[in-house]
């Protein structure tokens, strides 16, 4: 058995060192941009009546949505799988969860905001990039 997976991880070396580099290098990406974008949300962002009205007045604000969604949607999948690798998973799938547009996305973030733990987290990632806390 013992040889049989130490035959396995010779077979399959370079592929496993690969995905070792890229999970590591994706590591230092999210604790590196995280409070970065957490810091580009306003403070009073879960405060406000109705932050969610899209206003499309051009092609550009079309493009605009569809890129920051994708971007939410890779953040949203990397946070997937930051939760069995290293990384911020939670933090990365909320971060993609405000980036993306959907319906009922508002009740959906005001439900995660309103999870002390998940609050406390978020104000002390805003804190590290030197912005004010979020308010409810």
């Amino acid at each position: 058995m013992l040889a049989d997976l130490f035959e396995y991880f010779n077979q399959y070396e370079e592929l496993l060192i690969l995905v070792s580099l890229i999970s590591a290098v994706v590591f230092v990406l999210t604790l590196l941009l995280t409070p970065y974008l957490l810091g580009l949300i306003a403070s009073d962002y879960f405060t406000m009546e109705n932050p969610h009205k899209l206003e499309i007045k051009h092609i550009g604000h079309v493009i605009a949505v569809i890129i920051k969604s994708v971007i939410g949607l890779a953040l949203l999948l990397a946070g997937i799988i930051m939760l069995v690798t290293p990384g911020q998973g939670v933090i990365s799938i909320l971060l993609g969860l405000f980036l993306m547009e959907f319906p009922g996305k508002r009740k959906l973030e005001l439900k995660i905001i309103n999870h002390d733990p998940t609050f406390k987290t978020l104000n002390w990632l805003r804190e590290k990039a030197s912005k004010p806390p979020f308010k409810r």
